[in-house]
């Protein structure tokens, strides 16, 4: 495959620059993970054209081989070893806020959805699938080496969202989806964790408020949930709050301080505050950013 180079974005958060890095790779060395299990901060979609790999996530390992999707998203625990001196993939690295904003522009999966993933983070498919996996690459690659690198991180996003959701749609197509999600009891208490985050983000940010509605002490559900997910309590609730913040953002009937209203915070300067603090722009930036893309082609 020719060498293309990675689309790259910088972003600021509290006075920290972090580059976001998105590519199609097929040198194996590229892969985020090793033999150590991590929590990873770039989720992995490809297809193995080649040898094979055992790979683990949370404890569940699947040996990889020829024509095998691999869809592992960011925040998981996972690792790779057995490694075949043949062994190939065509892949992608999405990095977590990439993913994330991706997924809010589609839906909120439920919580049932990335459990499953865990567990069935592999499928095998048929020769024509994996070349219009690979068709699907190279359209990436078109788009990541353009000249003009205004909007490419939008077009990204509108394909990786329709990728996305064919996943989700085969989730939600298996009668036998939710009998195959079995939790232990730290699981147990993550689910929850999350189920009580959608219910009432916009009611609490404060981790104390759902460490006392599921009868344990914030200490311990801090630590579980680092334990389980490799990112703080706090850090989820911040999360599900902005991925809310930008699904209403996308709605252009809605005026600033309605998304304000809406996410129950006091007024719209403190709405503008909080997001700014943890994705380095203003909601009406924000906004300009998704709106301005219609006037390309994509």
């Amino acid at each position: 495959m020719k060498k293309n180079q990675p689309y790259k974005q910088d972003k600021v958060f509290d006075n920290i620059l972090e580059t976001e890095e998105f590519n199609v790779y097929t040198k194996i060395d590229d892969l985020p993970l090793d033999e150590n299990p991590m929590y990873l901060d770039e989720g992995i979609n490809g297809i193995c054209t080649g040898g094979s790999a055992l790979f683990n996530v949370f404890g569940n390992k699947r040996r990889i081989v020829s024509n095998d999707l691999v869809v592992i998203f960011p925040f998981q625990l996972a690792s790779v070893t057995e490694i075949s001196s043949d062994f190939s993939m065509m892949f992608l690295k999405v990095p977590k806020s990439l993913f994330m904003d991706t997924i809010s522009g589609i839906c909120i999966p439920t919580l049932d959805f990335f459990f499953y993933m865990r567990t069935n983070f592999s499928t095998p498919l048929y020769d024509e699938e994996c070349q219009r996996f690979i068709h699907f690459c190279n359209i990436l690659i078109y788009r990541i080496n353009l000249p003009r690198n205004l909007f490419r991180r939008e077009s990204i996003m509108q394909l990786l969202r329709v990728f996305y959701w064919d996943i989700y749609v085969a989730y939600k197509r298996n009668p036998k989806a939710t009998e195959l999600v079995r939790y232990t009891r730290k699981e147990k208490l993550l689910f929850d964790f999350f189920c009580l985050v959608i219910e009432f983000h916009t009611v609490s940010r404060d981790v104390a408020f759902y460490a006392k509605k599921m009868c344990v002490s914030a200490k311990h559900l801090t630590m579980v949930i680092t334990d389980m997910s490799g990112r703080s309590a706090k850090d989820w609730i911040i999360e599900y709050s902005l991925l809310e913040i930008k699904a209403l953002l996308r709605d252009s009937n809605l005026e600033i301080k309605e998304v304000a209203s809406r996410t129950n915070f006091q007024s719209n300067s403190v709405m503008t505050r909080f997001f700014r603090e943890h994705t380095g722009m203003t909601p009406s930036e924000y906004r300009e950013r998704i709106y301005v893309k219609n006037e390309i082609d994509l």
